[in-house]
């Protein structure tokens, strides 16, 4: 298998993965879409969830959203109306991100051996900028939007 192929199928494990969690667990819909992209190398965001993989494939799983965002999906996850942005929010971004790259370590395990997780990190702060260094493309083929019933900002 091709270093681009294995890209294009590790893409889709994670949006398919980030789908079923956000329809099973949070109850939200997702759509794709570009609402973070500034360009090809340059993401802006408020709040960033990551979690690293190691083995076969290695990288880093990223969940991009606004603090609004954020708050929506803590308080779906936790079953409670959070209206601010306390530790309790990160903790569920971490949580949600930490769930989407467990997901994905099992399809990916299954195709390409053991693999490692990190434990998730949070980064929170407003209008933040991910640049890809050197003005690489963001090794990302697909985003995914997030909508409830409740459109959220």
């Amino acid at each position: 298998m091709t270093p681009e192929s294995m890209m294009g199928t590790v893409c889709l494990d994670i949006a398919e993965s980030t789908k079923t969690l956000f329809e099973t667990m949070i109850m939200m819909d997702l759509k794709h879409g570009e609402a973070s992209l500034v360009d090809d190398t340059q993401i802006k965001t408020d709040v960033i969830g990551m979690v690293s993989f190691t083995g076969k494939c290695h990288g880093v799983i990223a969940l991009f959203c606004s603090q609004t965002f954020a708050l929506k999906a803590a308080s779906a996850l936790l079953m409670t109306e959070l209206n601010e942005f306390t530790s309790e929010v990160k903790d569920a971004i971490g949580e949600i991100s930490n769930m989407i790259a467990g997901n994905v370590k099992t399809k990916l395990t299954a195709q390409y051996g053991d693999m490692h997780l990190s434990i998730p990190i949070v980064i929170t702060g407003e209008g933040l900028s991910i640049t890809a260094v050197n003005n690489h493309p963001i090794v990302a083929e697909t985003t995914l939007s997030c909508f409830s019933k409740d459109p959220c900002s």
